[in-house]
């Protein structure tokens, strides 16, 4: 089949069917020594000299068979598409699609070559007018950073196109941000806990005063986590990568232990055989009940468990490794101390966890929290 050439762009060159009105692109592999003619697809020479011009750009070399019929990324709407099965797939699966859907509602039309600081600055400022803090609009910003480096990577993005994407939250912002909930005092959290209305409440609080976990990693846990014979929990369930929020292996709180003991099967926290999604609702519920100050919440339960070690006097290292701040040491140093399979495992953490808890049963006045109701005795 006879082709004429119209164009040439880098490695490549646009031709035309002599027969036909049809475009094709032509490249010689010099390394495989093979001429190839593949379809663009249309019979409009401008398009063909786009399309060609797209596999320069996006740095496609050799046979272009595979790289014509993908699409190049060009909006921000079609890099987020692009990414979502990526993201997905990871722990913050569900923050992902909102923070994607925020994107999309807020710049999704927008290419992605034309967008400067300035364009990133009008997310920012809009996002913080609708109540979105600045942390979370920088988390939001990674899933576009990771989007343009996997485009790139796959050459569906030119890299001169793909955005520098600002960072809004520095290591100053975290540091002089307020706590994410105020630090209740035990006897403001056993009243809360006296107010717990529904079990399946009453048994995530009992865990939450224990672990002083994420309530995120406490929802996603089952009864398989528990090592009874170790007396450990790991709060990683199986399968699920580490993030920077470290989900840690626990020693069991003997405050805890009862509640570990004749568990149905499945999530620790449930509601009629069913997954628990959140219990924001009824923790606010429970405070307003005991006539709490505003700005409680379940981290709040945390901050206070954290204030509690280190009244105690328990070791830094060790009240970092128990609220998941810090992953374990791999040191050799430091492997026999902080080995779940040590008898010294975060002892003096757990110490001052079961006095927080007792000194909160203390103040209890309608819920046991050292014994569920479903063991006798």
């Amino acid at each position: 089949m006879p082709y004429l050439k119209i164009h040439e762009i880098g490695e490549f060159a646009v031709c035309r069917d002599s027969d036909t009105s049809h475009f094709y692109v032509y490249t010689y592999d010099k390394e495989t020594k093979k001429t190839f003619y593949r379809s663009l697809h249309t019979d409009d020479l401008e398009a063909a000299i786009a399309a060609v011009r797209s596999l320069v750009e996006r740095c496609i070399t050799g046979d272009p068979k595979h790289a014509i019929v993908q699409k190049p990324i060009r909006t921000v709407t079609e890099l987020l598409d692009f990414i979502r099965p990526t993201v997905e797939k990871q722990a913050s699966a569900e923050f992902a699609k909102i923070a994607i859907e925020r994107m999309k509602r807020l710049m999704g039309d927008t290419m992605l070559q034309h967008m400067v600081t300035s364009s990133f600055d009008r997310f920012r400022d809009t996002a913080l007018e609708e109540g979105i803090k600045l942390s979370t609009i920088d988390r939001t910003l990674t899933i576009l950073r990771t989007g343009c480096a996997k485009a790139i990577d796959e050459r569906r993005l030119p890299r001169h196109h793909a955005p520098t994407v600002p960072y809004y939250c520095t290591k100053n912002h975290s540091r002089a941000a307020p706590p994410k909930g105020r630090v209740m005092e035990v006897e403001e959290i056993a009243a809360m806990i006296d107010q717990a209305q529904f079990m399946h409440v009453l048994v995530a609080l009992v865990w939450l005063i224990n672990l002083a976990c994420r309530i995120g990693a406490l929802l996603d846990a089952v009864a398989t986590q528990i090592d009874h014979r170790r007396g450990l929990i790991d709060l990683n369930p199986a399968g699920r990568v580490q993030t920077s929020k470290w989900r840690p292996t626990l020693p069991i709180p003997n405050t805890l232990l009862p509640w570990t003991l004749q568990l149905p099967p499945g999530h620790l926290i449930q509601w009629r055989g069913q997954a628990v999604g959140e219990i924001d609702t009824a923790f606010d519920a429970a405070c307003r009940r005991a006539g709490l100050a505003p700005g409680g919440n379940t981290y709040s339960v945390r901050h206070a468990a954290g204030r509690y070690m280190r009244s105690k006097a328990v070791p830094d290292e060790q009240i970092a490794l128990f609220l998941g701040h810090i992953q374990p040491p791999q040191s050799v140093a430091t492997t026999i101390i902080y080995s779940p399979y040590s008898p010294l495992y975060l002892r003096e953490a757990k110490a001052a966890v079961e006095a927080f808890v007792r000194e909160i049963a203390g103040h209890c006045r309608k819920h046991d929290v050292l014994q569920p109701p479903w063991i006798n005795g």
